[in-house]
């Protein structure tokens, strides 16, 4: 595994990096639609992408390297594969992600998605590189077996043409980073997101371990479980944008939205939930063990195989791993207690003042009118305040999710390295940053968004529903641009500038 990530010398190859495409199951060729949980839709307009980057190659008599920075497909959000299910958990979650199972889901993806393997096969037909970066939901692309089903789609592709056989040399795939000295890092990002890291990232050579080391799920990040285990449930509705203040959204949404979808989902899923929890808060010390060691492993061969040596566990060092589902799964009843006691408290809490103003107006000197109008306005008055902090409740908005935890990884990451360009995914949110180097150069945080819709129905942004965006690099210089179909060509991407925090009185 660890050959994965050799030393990448600085090149003078275009860099363009893509990354959040989420591809499922793609078409279902039995109906003629889409898998239900399918969230990418726009093989053409990715096949014309590839198309535009070689032509533009070819006329500046360039070479490309195409960098799919993780999350690409989705092993997580992905219609369960009823007919291979072995149990009703199965049936309704899908298997869990195990080196046997990965490789049939993976060939699964691809053959739903054709347009998009011509695409790559296009890119390396022209001489080009494609990177694979593997993501929190495409994790799995550091097996070996995965990578073959990848390998062999394409290469079948390229088949086609006797000639470009050999291009499929081309094709690389990366377990962690993609790093070229003096000017660029580019990895998912994944790993600064404390909802969405991974404690032991590097397991690509965990392939022949027993399976029940993956099927505990005992280091899956928060937001694998909550997509698996809750919101593949609500089917089609829009794909969210991966971070706390937006799941809290998301859930308010449901309940405003669609009450009855919300809660007939989660009726259906209470039985099976806690067979998951059971087994999922087992003793989790033997699985993790195995993938320490793995990681461990992996880490010292990389940093060596790189040059990087004790930069590269610096970097590894500044991972947002501070809990995962194991970790939630044991801690779910605490925190289920307290919220059904300070539930309990506000609830006794407006009884007894309910009781006192009922008794205070019981014994006021008045007549029976005026008591009983008194009456009416105390319960009026308690229900609105209920229904105020009910209504404050659902309504009120988080703090807009900018990736503040990335931002300061990447700037670490150009203290260590001292590189000028550090790129992320993840978020689905694009975004610049001004990043300070050593000696006071200027360096840049660039993240890619995503190429799907994505759930930001509180928040205004002068951005497109579905927006193509990536990052392209020549030199030493990037730019963040988007793909506009309709026009044959990139154009910049808009983003505006922060308002500067009010300064207390």
């Amino acid at each position: 595994m660890a050959a994965d990530q050799t030393p990448e010398h600085k090149s003078d190859a275009d860099i363009i990096v893509v990354s959040d495409l989420h591809m499922g199951r793609g078409t279902n060729f039995e109906t003629g639609r889409y898998h239900n949980l399918e969230a990418f839709f726009y093989d053409e307009d990715f096949a014309s992408f590839c198309r535009y980057l070689c032509d533009d190659a070819r006329a500046r008599s360039s070479r490309v390297t195409l960098v799919l920075n993780g999350d690409v497909f989705d092993l997580v959000r992905i219609d369960p594969d009823v007919e291979a299910a072995d149990s009703e958990i199965e049936r309704r979650y899908g298997a869990a992600s195990t080196p046997e199972n990965a490789p049939r889901v993976m060939r699964q993806i691809l053959e739903g998605h054709p347009l998009f393997v011509g695409a790559l096969a296009q890119v390396l037909a022209q001489g080009h590189v494609v990177v694979i970066l593997a993501g929190n939901h495409d994790i799995e692309t550091q097996w070996p077996p995965v990578r073959e089903v990848i390998r062999d789609a394409i290469t079948e592709a390229l088949e086609k043409d006797a000639a470009q056989r050999n291009a499929i040399d081309g094709l690389r795939f990366r377990s962690w980073f993609h790093y070229e000295a003096g000017r660029v890092w580019i990895e998912h990002g994944c790993q600064y997101d404390p909802a969405n890291s991974f404690h032991y990232l590097l397991r690509g050579n965990l392939t022949d371990v027993n399976s029940a080391v993956y099927a505990a799920e005992h280091d899956m990040p928060l937001g694998n479980f909550f997509q698996r285990y809750l919101y593949n449930g609500f089917g089609h509705i829009t794909f969210i944008v991966p971070d706390a203040s937006a799941n809290a959204r998301y859930v308010r949404w449901f309940l405003l939205n669609e009450p009855r979808l919300l809660t007939r989902v989660l009726i259906s899923h209470l039985p099976f939930a806690a067979q998951v929890l059971r087994r999922i808060s087992k003793s989790a010390d033997p699985a993790r063990q195995q993938l320490e060691a793995a990681h461990k492993q992996a880490i010292e061969r990389i940093a060596e195989s790189t040059g990087l040596g004790d930069d590269l566990y610096k970097i590894d060092g500044l991972k947002e791993a501070r809990g995962d589902a194991s970790q939630a799964v044991r801690t779910v009843g605490r925190q289920l207690l307290k919220t059904t006691a300070i539930g309990l408290a506000a609830v006794l809490t407006a009884v007894v003042l309910w009781f006192v103003g009922f008794l205070a107006i019981g014994e006021l000197q008045t007549g029976y009118g005026m008591r009983a109008l008194l009456f009416i306005t105390l319960n009026v008055v308690m229900l609105a305040i209920a229904a105020v902090v009910v209504m404050w409740s659902l309504l009120r908005g988080g703090r807009p999710w900018r990736g503040r935890p990335l931002v300061r990884a990447a700037q670490r990451i150009v203290d260590i390295l001292d590189v000028p360009i550090v790129a992320f995914g993840h978020t689905h949110v694009e975004n610049v940053v001004a990043l300070n180097r050593k000696g006071g150069e200027r360096a840049w945080y660039f993240n890619t968004g995503t190429w799907i819709a994505v759930f930001r129905h509180d928040e205004l942004v002068p951005r497109e529903r579905v927006q193509y965006t990536f990052l392209r690099v020549r030199g030493s210089e990037a730019e963040l641009v988007q793909w506009s179909p309709g026009r044959g060509q990139p154009f910049k991407v808009i983003l505006l500038d922060e308002p500067p925090p009010l300064e207390p009185n």
